[in-house]
């Protein structure tokens, strides 16, 4: 053990362990380092490990070269999430000569809880202790508290429902703020201590930022799923990692990125941004086999990432400089991305992955450029998933050291010094000298000014950059009311030069996150000059950026997003502009108009881009106002539109909604028309069906005899309220394709006057529904009409469901004990996977198999048995706001049960286990919430102890299961192969 100092309490509780496997034994940390693959020249060396280092969960380095850790022994498995019997400590490591060996340790703190990142800085040590961050005054820096830790932000939100995601990663950016990043399941409030909650500032996954002496906090993008690492490269670019839906993000302030399920919660952001990666480090073909055990190597090891190191050292090879680097925990190495600009903005082109650990327990959770230019790695040391669902062993950890062999150790410049920069920036060029000047207020708006007309595009970027750097910027909402938007003339007359003169994207891209900082009132006049410029049309970023500033243009002058549209040449921005003009129709509907005259004086592309918008802008709605200039406007699509028929069919749906009646005949056709597709046919019908003309139910009728097109029409009957229909539905459900069945239940159960013939038709035998077809979600559904004999009926036809968690724990501990390692073993696996395509695909995905509704299996622990049966037994136990039932009563009776979605002030979508519906507001009776998930606690009510075993060995299974199409079957199922 080092030395170590008497600053920890007497009373530190002692760390337990609690995680139960331990199969695989603890490799010392000596051998864990001669084991580790890396290139020839490199040497790994262990720093320090268990007990100088236990479970280490973030580190930062200060400007006298010491390395300081944050330990968090509370964090627990998912029952407890947190123990807080336990507290969380910070220990400071000294290798003054910089040989690789620490001469001493100091415990800084142990004093704090919920640890998740430590950071170094401005007079003292800050952490991230969520809901809080907090500071440490330590004026002298001689690691030894000046006073008590003070709350300096907060409203970090620890989900009920979720225990990771929470806000992690303080960092110094160049610009003297201070970053971190949240994940999505953690949405918060942020503000300075006593703000009011209309005052702060919401965030839902993404990069925030707080300025240490202003004492202000914004939110720089929104989105991801669960970021835990980020670093800036030699420019100043910010790039972040994430988990499960990419890997690697360009952080553009402004920018709503995609998450791994949802909508945004902006109904202004039609679309969001993608990853910058051009690769996955799984198969996403459903070929994927799972990332533990090294079953996704080939691909990079997996889905889950941490921890992120842009190397900007001088130790290591050229061929390492500037590449980012992130560990990659099922795969137990890191990741080596490529940073390379691309059109507006960058691309990550994949590596070879190196530093491969052989320690089975290896669960690297960052990595670093130390100030002798190695890189130190600091291991959790676990057993267990990420999510440490089972358990944790809290007395392991462990700091490694790589470094290349001959390089001796050198000195990188920069380090840290009393000013903050990224971590070992190299002092070359103009830019660490800037933010230094800008950080010691050497900086004046004349000067900044001047760096817009810098030959180095990275130079003008930061000028804007700023200049701007205090401007308010919109919230994941938009621009909140308070916010007081300035900006100066001199600037902004500037900016506008930029964006008009300036050949480089990066800095158009940079001008369109700028524009978020504007007052509402100026944006369009910088936004049309960067919609000119077609060499970005197909950009996947810089059109989507612009549109995100321009959101609440819409909202305050909607003429002067025509105005844009003039000088527009990117067909997305185009198509946005038209559909957010549309949705304001009748209320404004000179704007809209004016744009339809405009585009028919464009090219044919650019002009197609505007049906689109209008016909999302419509979805949901019955009726709308026709445009003045729709007929010319959409005579002239026809006559150009492609051989495709789409761009015919899309003006036929809004010629129909616009109240035409030839095209009502036109469309009604076409449904009719056997020698049609089936696709077209679809699409007609569900045209008729949103226009509700007088013989829609004969028509509908007439086609319940034809497979697929009878799926379609079961939705128009289901306006009717007529026993009689759900009487004709529920004799028919053999005709239907096996994949819509659960779509004519979720009818048949969306009426009381519809369930009873359901439940009279439930049983065996010809004719009969089977009882195992019908979901808990369903029964569910029945029970919310409180009908007397409708609940009689259900229990009498296909039983109860549980409603106390007592049962349901009771029936997690029988199955437990029924589904031993002996019985899974005796599973059929294709019969488990054919009870995976009818139980779970329509809300899950495993494998690229199924639908998105509920969160995707194929990462999941589900290779942990109790996992799974808590989820599968009681999924209401913890449930994320995303995947909350509402109970939905429409005017004409229906109910519905499902996820509301994306909201607007005309329509709301409600997605339910089968569909998505996207109804009118104005045919909303009530919305209830509820607390339940969408995913039923009755799936195995209807299972046989066999299909219960062979369900959970399938789910349980680490690679698919073979399987081949039966072209005797009418929909596709497994098969056993060779």
């Amino acid at each position: 053990m080092l030395l170590s100092n008497r600053a920890s309490a007497d009373d530190f509780p002692a760390p337990y362990n609690s995680e139960p496997d331990l199969s695989v034994p603890l490799m010392p940390a000596q051998q864990a380092a001669e084991q580790m693959q890396v290139p020839e020249g490199f040497r790994v060396s262990v720093f320090a490990a268990e007990p100088d280092v236990q479970n280490p969960i973030a580190m930062a380095w200060d400007r006298r070269g010491r390395l300081w850790i944050a330990e968090n022994y509370t964090y627990a498995e998912s029952k407890q999430r947190f123990d807080l019997s336990l507290r969380d400590r910070v220990v400071v490591f000294k290798d003054a000569n910089r040989d690789g060996v620490p001469e001493s340790r100091t415990v800084f703190t142990d004093q704090v809880q919920m640890l998740t990142s430590v950071e170094v800085g401005h007079g003292g040590v800050w952490l991230m202790c969520p809901p809080q961050v907090l500071f440490i005054p330590d004026g002298d820096g001689d690691a030894v508290p000046d006073g008590p830790p003070q709350v300096v932000l907060d409203g970090f939100t620890v989900s009920q429902a979720n225990y990771h995601n929470f806000a992690n990663g303080l960092r110094w950016g160049p610009d003297g703020w201070l970053y971190g990043r949240c994940g999505h399941s953690c949405p918060g409030l942020l503000g300075v201590p006593r703000t009011p909650d209309e005052q702060r500032i919401p965030i839902r996954g993404g990069i925030w930022r707080f300025h240490p002496e202003r004492k202000t906090v914004e939110v720089l993008c929104h989105g991801t799923t669960n970021p835990w690492g980020h670093d800036w490269d030699q420019h100043g670019e910010l790039f972040f990692i994430n988990t499960v839906n990419g890997h690697l993000w360009h952080m553009m302030p402004g920018a709503h990125f995609r998450e791994s399920f949802g909508n945004s919660q902006n109904p202004g952001v039609y679309e969001r941004l993608d990853t910058i990666a051009d690769h996955w480090h799984f198969d996403t073909t459903g070929k994927w086999h799972e990332s533990r055990d090294g079953k996704a190597n080939e691909y990079g090891g997996g889905h889950a990432h941490i921890g992120t190191m842009i190397y900007q050292g001088r130790q290591w090879p050229a061929e390492y400089h500037n590449r980012l680097f992130t560990l990659n925990m099922h795969g137990l190495r890191t990741n080596v991305e490529r940073l390379e600009r691309e059109g507006a903005g960058y691309a990550g082109r994949h590596q070879t992955d190196i530093f491969i650990s052989a320690d089975r327990w290896f669960r690297g959770m960052d990595l670093s450029t130390g100030p002798d230019g190695a890189a130190y790695v600091i291991d959790w040391s676990d057993t267990g998933e990420c999510h440490e669902h089972t358990g944790v062993h809290r007395t392991s950890g462990r700091i490694f050291r790589i470094a290349c062999e001959g390089a001796g150790t050198r000195k990188t410049t920069n380090t840290k010094t009393d000013l903050l920069t990224p971590r070992c920036l190299m002092d070359d060029g103009p830019l660490p000298k800037l933010w230094q000047q800008y950080q010691s207020g050497e900086t004046t708006p004349t000067m900044l000014r001047e760096l817009l007309s810098h030959p180095d595009e990275h130079v003008r970027v930061w000028g804007i950059r700023l200049l701007t750097d205090f401007w308010p910027l919109d919230t994941l909402m938009g621009p909140q009311p308070d916010f007081v938007y300035t900006s100066d003339e001199e600037t902004y007359a500037a900016l506008l030069k930029l964006a008009s003169d300036d050949e480089s994207g990066l800095v158009k891209l940079q001008l369109a996150s700028t524009l978020q900082r504007l007052p509402v009132n100026r944006r369009a006049k910088l936004a049309a000059a960067l919609v000119t410029d077609e060499r970005f049309a197909a950009d996947p970023y810089l059109p989507a950026l612009t549109w995100y500033g321009l959101i609440p243009v819409g909202d305050s002058d909607p003429a002067a997003l025509v105005e844009i549209a003039r000088h527009c040449r990117w067909p997305l921005t185009l198509r946005w502009i038209a559909r957010n003009l549309a949705g304001r129709i009748e209320t404004s509907p000179t704007p809209i108009n004016s744009l339809l005259e405009i585009a028919a004086k464009f090219d044919a592309n650019l002009r197609q881009s505007v049906l689109p918008g209008l016909s999302e802008a419509f979805q949901g709605w019955r009726k709308a106002p026709q445009p003045v200039a729709w007929p010319a406007f959409a005579e002239l699509v026809t006559e150009t539109a492609d051989e495709s028929g789409d761009t015919t069919l899309l003006v036929r749906e809004l010629n129909v909604l616009f109240g035409d009646g030839r095209a009502l005949s036109e469309i009604r056709k076409l449904a009719l028309d056997s020698s049609q597709s089936l696709p077209t046919r679809q699409t007609a019908l569900q045209t008729l069906i949103d226009a509700r003309p007088d013989d829609l139910r004969e028509l509908c009728e007439s086609l319940l005899n034809e497979r697929v097109l009878n799926a379609t029409a079961t939705r128009g009957l289901a306006l009717f309220d007529d026993p009689a229909i759900g009487k004709q539905l529920a004799q028919s459900y053999s005709r239907f394709d096996p994949r819509e069945r659960p779509a004519v239940l979720n009818t048949l159960v969306s009426r009381a006057s519809f369930a009873a013939a359901l439940l009279d038709s439930l049983g065996s035998g010809r004719g009969k529904i089977p009882r195992s077809d019908l979901t808990g979600l369903q029964a569910r559904q029945i029970l919310a009409f409180n009908d007397e004999t409708l609940t009689q009926r259900l229990t009498e036809t296909w039983g109860t469901l549980r409603d106390t968690s007592a049962e349901r724990q009771q029936m997690i501990a029988a199955l437990r004990e029924k589904l031993s390692p002996e019985t899974l073993a005796r599973a059929n696996l294709v019969s488990g996977r054919r009870l995976f395509q009818k139980t779970c695909s329509n809300c899950h995905k495993l494998y690229g198999e199924g639908k998105q509704i509920g969160p995707d299996l194929t990462g999941s622990q589900r290779a942990n048995l109790d996992y799974l049966l808590q989820n599968v037994v009681d999924p209401s136990a913890q449930v994320p706001a995303n995947y909350r039932v509402s109970i939905v009563v429409l005017n004409d009776g229906r109910v519905l049960s499902g996820i509301v979605g994306t909201r607007n002030n005309r329509t709301i979508t409600v997605q339910t286990a089968t569909e998505s519906h996207i109804i009118e507001l104005s045919e909303i009776e009530s919305e209830t919430p509820s607390p339940l998930s969408i995913m039923p606690d009755n799936q195995l009510q209807t299972l046989t102890d066999e299909q219960q075993r062979d369900l959970f060995a399938y789910l349980m299974h680490p690679v698919q299961v073979a399987v081949e199409r039966d072209s005797s079957r009418s929909s596709p199922g497994p098969r056993e192969t060779e």
